[in-house]
Parts: C-alpha cells; sequence; structure tokens
C-alpha cells in the first residue's frame, strides 16, 4: 500500500513539474501574422525559382484596389489620382500602376508623328472622351481598365520583407477614409489581394481559438452526463488543459507560430483526452483489484495512443509547413494524453468509488449472432467505396479559408469579377528579350489560352504596348509586332527602365507574363498549367510558374494526395503494429479493415456528392484513421484477452462488446459532439473537417459494433458455440 502511494505521489509530481513547463512554454506562444507563409513549399527548386524571381522582380505581395463607376467623372478621375497618390506615398508600397501612373504609358499617333505621353497628362475635353480612351486601348482592356470603362484598378506591390498582418494594416489606414470619398463621389472602392486575405485569416484564427474553450465545456458537460462522476469530469478538466498546455508550450519552446492547421490540432486534442478518460474511468470501474493501474487497461491505452499519433504523423507527408507542423503537434499532444492518463488520470481515479456509466447503451443481438448480416453490410460499404473513390476529385482553393459572408473575401469576389481571381506570374527564360521570335512563338500560347478562357483572363505582358507603338511609329494601324530585332531594340529605347522592369529583368535574359486567372482551385491551375507546359515544351520555351499563387495551388492540391498516400503509409505501419502486439494475422487484417471502412466511405460520400476534397477533408485521410482506430484497439486487446482465458471467439466477441458498448459508443459521441462545436468557427475548412470527421465517426461506431463480430466469429480461429453465445448475451 505505501508503495503504490508512494508511486501515486511520483507520478503526480512529475505531472505537474510537466504541466509547469509546458505553461512557461505557451506564454511564448504567437499567431502567425502571414498565415500565406504557412503553405509556400520549402523543396530546393521551388525555393531557387522564388528567389530567382524576386531578385530580378518587385515583390509580388500586393494588393489591388478597384474603382467602380468612378473613372468616367470628373470627381471620380480626381479621386483615382488621390488615392494613387496617397499609397505612393507610403513606405510600405515599393510601386503602383494604374491609368493615372507615372509608369503607364499611352500611345497616340498617326503617319509620321508619334506623342508618347503620360495617360495622366493627356487632355480630353470631357470625361466620357478619357473613359472611352482607357476602354478601348489594348494595352489597358482588363487590366486598368473594363471593356466598358465601370471599373478601373489600381495594382499596389509592397516592399520586400513585410509580413502581411502590417502590410495589409498600412493599407487599410490608407484606404478607409478615401473608400468614403468614393461613395460620395457616386462610385465605391474595395480593395483585396493575397495580403489582405492573409491577414484576414491571421484574425480569423485567433477569434476561432476561443471556441476551445466552448469545445472544452462541451466535452466536460458530455463526460459528466455519461458519468455522473465530478471526479471523473475534473479528471477530465485536468488533462485537457495539460495536453492544451503541453501542445502551446511545445510551439512556444520551439518558435512554431499558431497557424489554421495547428490551430486546428488543438479542436481535435479536446476531444480526444475526453475519449482517453472515459475508457480510463471505465477500466477502473470494471477491475476487481484496486490497482494503480488497471492490468486490462495498459496495452490499449498504450496501444490506442501509438495509432493515433501514427495517424496525425502521416499527415506530415506533404511539402505544406502548415501541414507539417501540424503532424508535428498531433503527435506531440498524443504523447501528452497518453503520458496523462498514466501520471494523472489514473492516480488521480485510484481509489474512486461508484465509477459506472450511467447511461446504458445495448445494440440489436442478430447482427451480432448472425455474421451474414456484417458481411452484407460490409459488402455494401466496399461497393459504395469503389463507386465514390472513382469520382473524388481534388481542388484546393487558398481564399476558400474564408466563408463568402466575410467582408474581405466578398471584397476579393467583387474584385475578381472584374480583373481576374489571382495573380499568376509566368518567368520565361531567354536568350534576349531584343529578339522578335521570342516574343512571337509566346504570342499563340497567349491566343490559346484567350479562346479556352474566354471570359476572367487576362495575360498582362508588354506585347501589346510594342504593338501599339509599333504602328504609331510606323504610321501604319495594321502593322503588327515589329519583326527586326534593331527594330525592336529602338522601340525599347521610347520607354524609360521603370516601365520595363515589370515585365522583363534588368539584363532582358526573364520575360514575365502576368495571367489573371479567373479560377480560384488547384484543379483549374493544373488545367491550365498543363496547356502551358505542353506548349512550352513542343517549342523548347523554358518558363515556370512563379509567386506564392503558384505555390499555394501546387501545395495545396498536393495536401489531398499526399494524405491519400499518408492513409496507405498508416494503413501499413499500423498493420505491423497490430501484426507486432497481437502475434495474430487476423487480428491485424480485421483492425485494418474496420477502420478502413469509415475513413475511405467518408471520402466516397464526398465523391458521389461532387464534392471536391480540400485541406480540411483530406486532412481526415490519415489523421481519422488513427483516431477512430482508438475503440477498435479496446475491443481487439480485450478480445484476445478473453480468448486467452478460454472463450471461443463468438462468446468473446460478445462478451467484449457487452462490457465495452458504453465506452464506445460515448467515447464516439464525446468526439461528434466536441467536432459540432466547429461548425461555430468562422474558417471553412473547419467546417469540412467537423463534417466528415463526425460523419467518419458513425460509420466506425457501426463497424465496431456489427463488422468487428461478424469478421471474427469468420475468420479468428477457435472453437465457436452459438449455444453459448446467445447465452453469454443473455446474461
Amino acid at each position: 500500500m505505501n508503495t503504490t502511494l508512494k508511486t501515486k505521489r511520483l507520478a503526480l509530481l512529475g505531472f505537474t513539474a510537466l504541466f509547469f513547463i509546458a505553461g512557461i512554454g505557451a506564454t511564448r506562444l504567437t499567431v502567425s501574422d502571414d498565415v500565406s507563409e504557412a503553405m509556400l513549399p520549402t523543396d530546393p527548386e521551388t525555393i531557387a525559382r522564388y528567389s530567382d524571381y524576386l531578385a530580378r522582380f518587385p515583390n509580388d505581395q500586393g494588393a489591388l484596389v478597384v474603382f467602380e463607376d468612378l473613372l468616367c467623372s470628373d470627381a471620380g478621375w480626381d479621386l483615382i489620382k488621390k488615392t494613387e497618390a496617397a499609397f505612393a506615398a507610403s513606405p510600405a508600397i515599393n510601386r503602383t500602376l494604374s491609368l493615372p501612373s507615372m509608369s503607364t504609358r499611352y500611345v497616340i499617333g498617326s503617319g509620321d508623328t508619334v506623342d508618347l505621353s503620360r495617360f495622366r497628362d493627356t487632355d480630353f475635353s470631357s470625361a466620357k472622351e478619357r473613359c472611352k480612351a482607357a476602354a478601348e486601348y489594348p494595352p489597358y482592356r482588363n487590366v486598368l481598365v473594363s471593356p466598358d470603362g465601370r471599373a478601373a484598378a489600381l495594382f499596389l506591390i509592397a516592399e520586400p520583407g513585410q509580413n502581411a498582418t502590417t502590410f495589409s494594416d498600412t493599407l487599410m489606414s490608407i484606404y478607409t477614409p478615401l473608400a468614403a470619398e468614393a461613395v460620395t463621389a457616386g462610385g465605391r472602392m474595395v480593395i483585396t489581394g493575397e495580403a489582405i486575405v492573409s491577414a484576414e485569416l491571421s484574425r480569423v484564427v485567433s477569434r476561432d481559438s476561443a471556441l476551445v474553450a466552448a469545445i472544452l465545456v462541451a466535452m466536460l458537460v458530455f463526460v459528466y452526463v455519461i458519468t455522473r462522476s465530478f471526479t471523473s469530469t475534473l479528471v477530465a478538466l485536468g488533462l485537457s488543459i495539460f495536453v492544451v498546455a503541453v501542445a502551446y508550450g511545445f510551439m512556444g519552446w520551439v518558435g512554431m507560430p499558431l497557424t489554421p492547421a495547428t490551430s486546428l490540432v488543438i479542436f481535435l486534442l479536446v476531444p480526444l483526452t475526453g475519449t482517453f478518460v472515459i475508457h480510463a474511468h471505465g477500466y477502473v470501474g470494471r477491475q476487481a483489484e484496486r490497482k494503480l493501474i488497471p492490468d486490462e487497461a495498459k496495452s490499449p491505452c498504450i496501444l490506442a495512443g501509438l495509432t493515433t499519433a501514427i495517424g496525425f504523423a502521416c499527415t506530415g507527408l506533404t511539402p505544406a509547413p502548415d501541414v507539417q507542423s501540424l503532424a508535428i503537434m498531433g503527435v506531440v499532444g498524443i504523447f501528452a494524453a497518453t503520458l496523462g492518463v498514466f501520471i494523472f488520470v489514473f492516480p488521480v481515479l485510484h481509489g474512486a468509488k461508484d465509477l459506472r456509466f450511467v447511461v446504458q447503451f445495448t445494440v440489436p443481438r442478430w447482427p451480432l449472432i448472425h455474421s451474414a448480416a456484417g458481411i452484407g453490410l460490409m459488402l455494401f460499404f466496399l461497393l459504395g467505396i469503389v463507386y465514390g473513390m472513382s469520382r473524388l476529385k481534388v481542388d484546393y482553393g487558398p481564399t476558400d479559408y474564408l466563408p463568402m459572408t466575410n467582408s474581405y473575401r466578398a471584397d476579393y469576389e467583387v474584385a475578381g469579377q472584374w480583373f481576374g481571381r489571382m495573380n499568376l506570374p509566368l518567368m520565361v527564360e531567354v536568350e534576349s528579350a531584343e529578339d522578335p521570335q521570342t516574343w512571337t512563338k509566346l504570342k499563340p500560347l497567349i491566343d490559346t489560352l484567350y479562346e479556352k478562357y474566354p471570359s476572367g483572363f487576362q495575360a498582362v505582358w508588354f506585347h501589346d504596348q510594342l504593338v501599339q507603338l509599333n504602328r504609331a511609329v510606323s504610321g501604319n494601324p495594321q502593322a503588327g509586332f515589329p519583326e527586326d530585332p534593331d527594330t525592336l531594340a529602338q522601340l525599347f529605347i521610347w520607354f524609360d527602365p521603370e516601365d520595363l522592369e515589370l515585365y522583363m529583368d534588368e539584363d532582358r535574359t526573364r520575360i514575365l507574363i502576368n495571367f489573371q486567372i479567373p479560377y480560384i482551385g488547384s484543379a483549374g491551375y493544373f488545367e491550365m498549367k498543363a496547356v502551358v507546359d505542353n506548349y512550352l515544351q513542343e517549342h523548347g520555351i523554358k518558363g515556370y510558374y512563379v509567386g506564392r499563387v503558384a505555390s499555394f495551388f501546387e501545395t495545396g492540391h498536393r495536401i489531398g494526395g499526399d494524405n491519400l498516400k499518408g492513409l496507405a503509409i498508416g494503413a501499413a505501419l499500423i498493420f505491423i503494429l497490430l501484426l507486432f502486439l497481437f502475434r495474430s494475422w487476423s487480428y491485424a487484417i480485421i483492425g485494418i479493415i474496420i477502420n478502413a471502412i469509415p475513413v475511405l466511405s467518408g471520402l466516397a460520400l464526398l465523391g458521389a456528392a461532387g464534392v471536391a476534397i480540400d485541406m480540411g477533408s483530406s486532412l481526415v485521410a490519415a489523421m481519422a484513421f488513427g483516431i477512430v482506430l482508438d475503440d477498435t484497439t479496446h475491443l481487439l486487446v480485450r478480445l484476445q484477452q478473453l480468448q486467452r482465458s478460454g472463450y471461443d471467439p463468438a462468446t468473446a466477441v460478445l462478451r467484449t462488446v457487452r462490457e465495452l458498448i458504453a465506452p464506445v459508443m460515448t467515447t464516439t459521441l464525446a468526439v461528434c459532439f466536441g467536432f459540432v462545436v466547429l461548425f461555430f468557427a468562422e474558417m471553412q475548412p473547419f467546417h469540412d473537417f467537423a463534417m466528415l470527421m463526425i460523419t467518419t465517426m458513425f460509420i466506425a461506431l457501426i463497424a465496431d459494433v456489427v463488422l468487428l463480430p461478424a469478421l471474427v466469429r469468420q475468420f479468428v480461429s477457435g472453437r465457436t458455440s452459438a449455444l453459448l453465445a446467445k447465452r453469454e448475451w443473455k446474461d
């Protein structure tokens, strides 16, 4: 007894020490002020290309201001000039580009006379004439002004080295009073851009983090309703706070900021710790001897922690640093939860009286007695999986993190309708930009893309300006791009260096084509990328997408595929683990089947419904496999314990279900109840994750109580007595 008491005190002392250390680290936690950076891949090739791009061209972080119904009035035109001047004066802005910009050239000419003047200085007799001239000038159409002249654009390029939140706050301080003047002038202004959206995501992450408290309260209420034990409820509170503290503390100690993915881990860990306590409550209540740690609890608790940690770890098989951080945090959190069960939960529950489940659950007997029901249900799931998975598609959209009700997302959509959804730079390596063949070889590619995307697409490059100047200089209104290198070199002289540096680098070995794209998802990106890559390869042109937007699409799209790979790898690792622990091929195979079916069924439902898999739903694939295996682990361990005690498989599985049906169902409901809180979050991936996880958990429950008994009766060796099984169930 003295030994037990001493061990109990040492365990609680270790728990307190870890809690204190974690708490200090949690005070160092920060929230990422540039969420988009967490999605940029870190492979050497991407980093090298991105660095080369930033060294040759202005920073690709920026924003877009759209002026609606302002260009064609004198008051509106004055406001456009005033707005650009205000932004240009900010030290946060490297470059501005709009109709009144100093770097915007407007070419007018006929015969052998050419007037190359700034658009803002060009004198028009009326605002209507100015509006018409701007809309009809090819280099500006759909880029700086809409074809009907109703909307004008102001592009803002940030000074290098700024984070999204600081840059966004600076822009909004300038924009807000001017937006009010736009209404007075009879129009409207909206501002958007990757930096604006990224900063809003940081704010949303901070606001959604407050839901951790709501999930904690929901979990505690559920634990108390099920157990009616203040001790178990307080233990659940203590373990949850401990796990969150360790997770946050780890992030604080290693300098890992809170991002959308890492914040999602906290929402997962809270309900999972509740399930750990519920199982521990059941083990302590069922044991005949009052041991500090029940014998039958050791293997399943450790195994449940290992399998769940493997599930989290396999989500890290992706180049996205954000998701890799999620994997690390998940493993750390599950390790803390498992350790906390042994050094805190069991020691505190030791000696507690009347630990039982107040709410009792029963399941129909016939699916457990008759294996055909379970086998038939499994075949039904398998057919659904084959159908749904064959239709499953991956489509990741960076802006889909925010719901349509968010004002920043709404402004993004307004701007996208006028001037494309995003800016996607294509950097082409050439021997010399003064070689006309370089430009003429690229022109058919641009024409092909215009044909493929008749609306919402625009290629912004210097080709059209050179054509217009060639027509003005030659006096031939039908002239095209200059065919002679000397002529092209002469045309370049007409422009100041600042006019050119947005479209080609200083040594003129890189040409930049900015695609204003009509789509927001990675599926559309890869569709266009295939067209571009095939054309460049066929014509011997070396070019590639650069910038943050391309990285979002590349990385986000891979998250879906990589997590499906992670599911396969996780299944293989867990199979090896089950095989090693159970020393039984039958048990290991059954464990994999029982838990692969719910995960694949959840994904198949998305495919059957025509819903593309995105970041939130794809994370479920690898992660959920370890989570749903938690309950199955407890069932399989108890089943093997009963078999070793002399029970035949049929009787053992019925006794196992009867003993563990309450903790299995309550832990499932606890996790689902906790995830319901995520529907109140602003982050859209949280909604998708919660919906798919809840669906997966319910299918997993059906698999545990229906498919598991059927598979055990059919494939686990041992003497089977149907009569004994029926008696066991009645007893």
